[in-house]
């Protein structure tokens, strides 16, 4: 790493352990407020990210949203994040009971614990809406699922610990993303595999399926372990109500075909994770992540609709396959 990067991620690091030690020190409501602020004057000076989910916005409604709409939901798309970043830093000085306590409607549940009960692990899919930490936290420590998590290091390994030592105080077990192997133990084992389903990125195997009507490059690797364990899939998301309380929503589960097509029986159940995802989305389209480059890859002209690197194997060690973190 060069000095100018480690010093432009050190004073990030400072910057982000003062604001944690400022949400920590505050009640909770008013750490929210304060979230709140900093999340509408990132909008306010942050146009590059702003313009980002105007645009994003556009291509997902066109002219089912004016533009006065669409600003609204930009703005708060910010807000929302801080909240929701808030309270997971919160919650580190919560226990069990205090967090069973902020989830105040459960809606679905008889969906997972109906695939759950299978004993052959769940594919447990959702994406970058509400407050997908704590929707771990909340299935791992409350009803004690034995859950995995995927999680891609990040760029400073301070911020990676952090990560990890939040998910392992609920009891999660953090898997790599270049530990395929482990995955598949995992649902092998009948554990719920939490993954988030919405991210672009050029390190992970994905294909080109539609989201919001517009091809988007889904990763794969998820949905092509759980197709060889007969894993069934949930997807699942927990929203902020407007009383600062949680509200889950589980759909129904469904089976990843297994036909002797493997590429297009995982094409089809990306298609049905993006077609669910959407589906939670709308719900409250202010709590998803429009700042993320969600189309940013392209699918090349007379392509094989494959984006990044090949699906592999789940036997394969050391390679990333798709599975996305925060």
């Amino acid at each position: 790493m060069s000095s100018g990067r480690k010093i432009k991620n050190d004073i990030i690091y400072g910057l982000l352990r003062g604001v944690m030690s400022i949400i920590e020190s505050l009640p909770r409501d008013m750490a929210l407020k304060f979230a709140g602020v900093l999340g509408e004057m990132a909008a306010i000076f942050d146009s590059k990210e702003r313009h980002l989910a105007e645009n994003n916005l556009r291509r997902a409604y066109g002219n089912a949203w004016d533009d006065e709409k669409i600003e609204m939901v930009a703005r708060e798309c910010f807000a929302q994040l801080a909240r929701n970043a808030a309270d997971v830093i919160r919650s580190q000085q919560w226990d069990e009971s205090e967090l069973a306590d902020m989830v105040r409607e459960v809606v679905g549940f008889e969906h997972f614990e109906t695939a759950y009960a299978r004993g052959r692990g769940v594919v447990g899919v959702t994406g970058h809406i509400g407050n997908f930490e704590l929707l771990a936290a909340w299935f791992s420590s409350v009803k004690r699922v034995r859950l995995s998590v995927i999680g891609r290091k990040l760029y400073d390994e301070r911020l990676d610990e952090l990560v990890i030592e939040h998910r392992e105080r609920w009891g999660m077990e953090n898997i790599p993303s270049d530990s395929p192997k482990r995955v598949l133990e995992a649902l092998r084992n009948g554990r719920m595999l939490g993954v988030l389903m919405d991210l672009d990125s050029s390190r992970v195997a994905g294909y080109f399926v539609p989201f919001f009507g517009h091809p988007a490059k889904t990763a794969a690797g998820a949905i092509a372990i759980g197709r060889r364990t007969g894993s069934p899939v949930v997807p699942m998301a927990l929203f902020r109500r407007p009383d600062d309380y949680y509200k889950i929503v589980v759909l129904p589960a469904f089976d990843i075909p297994c036909t002797d097509n493997k590429e297009e029986d995982i094409i089809m159940a990306l298609a049905q994770c993006n077609r669910a995802l959407e589906e939670l989305i709308n719900i409250d389209p202010t709590q998803w992540a429009w700042i993320h480059n969600r189309w940013k890859s392209k699918p090349a002209s007379g392509s094989d609709n494959k984006g990044g690197l090949p699906v592999a194997d789940p036997a394969a060690d050391g390679e990333e396959f798709g599975l996305s973190n925060a």
